[in-house]
């Protein structure tokens, strides 16, 4: 009777046992899980942080725009263009003569403002202008014409003859200043009037 009694009572310790392990678990999992559900819920509950700025964009690169290619016609006023940067010579002002003018004119007439010239004519070998600062000068482009080709000096105060190449054919360049001219300005005059060529014709 007695051992019955005994072992019945280890039977009902190891069932107790058994019965408060599975418990712990049971609060165990169930604490791990409300846990859990809460950092959810705070999550949630947060307001979202905003995204990061875009990086500045990197600037890109600008092409300028070549002058006309043979055959073109000249550019209307108020087209895009890009035209190259002029260079500024000693004594010289940086003046715009190309992108800002809207024609071969305008940028004869700009090239005789930056370097301070009272004509300025652009002629054939036979004496053709081909572009002048002012109308009217087909008597004086003919003329010194003639004095370049048979190699006289000009024959008026403050006038200077030189030579342009644009696209295989000679041209004469004719200045007429009421102040010499330095060698640096002279040499000014003589790309930017290339420029001018190349740009328009």
């Amino acid at each position: 009777m007695t051992a019955e009694f005994e072992s019945t009572t280890v039977l009902l310790l190891v069932v107790l046992t058994i019965a408060c392990l599975a418990q712990v678990i049971f609060l165990g999992l169930l604490f791990w899980y409300v846990k859990r559900m809460a950092d959810t819920l705070k999550s949630m509950s947060a307001p979202a942080s905003p995204p990061p700025p875009p990086p500045p964009p990197s600037p890109s690169p600008v092409t300028p725009a070549h002058g006309a290619e043979v055959g073109e016609a000249p550019r209307a006023a108020g087209a895009e263009k890009a035209g190259p940067a002029e260079e500024a010579h000693p004594g010289a002002p940086t003046v715009e003569i190309l992108t800002e003018s809207p024609d071969i004119q305008g940028s004869i007439h700009r090239l005789s403002e930056k370097y301070n010239m009272s004509d300025f004519i652009i002629t054939t070998l036979d004496g053709l202008v081909v572009v002048s600062l002012y109308p009217g000068s087909s008597e004086e482009a003919a003329r010194f014409s003639d004095l370049y080709r048979r190699k006289k000096k000009p024959d008026s105060p403050g006038v200077t003859f030189f030579e342009i190449g644009h696209r295989g054919e000679a041209m004469l360049g004719i200045i007429r200043s009421d102040h010499p001219l330095s060698p640096e300005e002279k040499k000014g005059i003589d790309e930017d009037a290339r420029k001018i060529l190349h740009w328009w014709l």
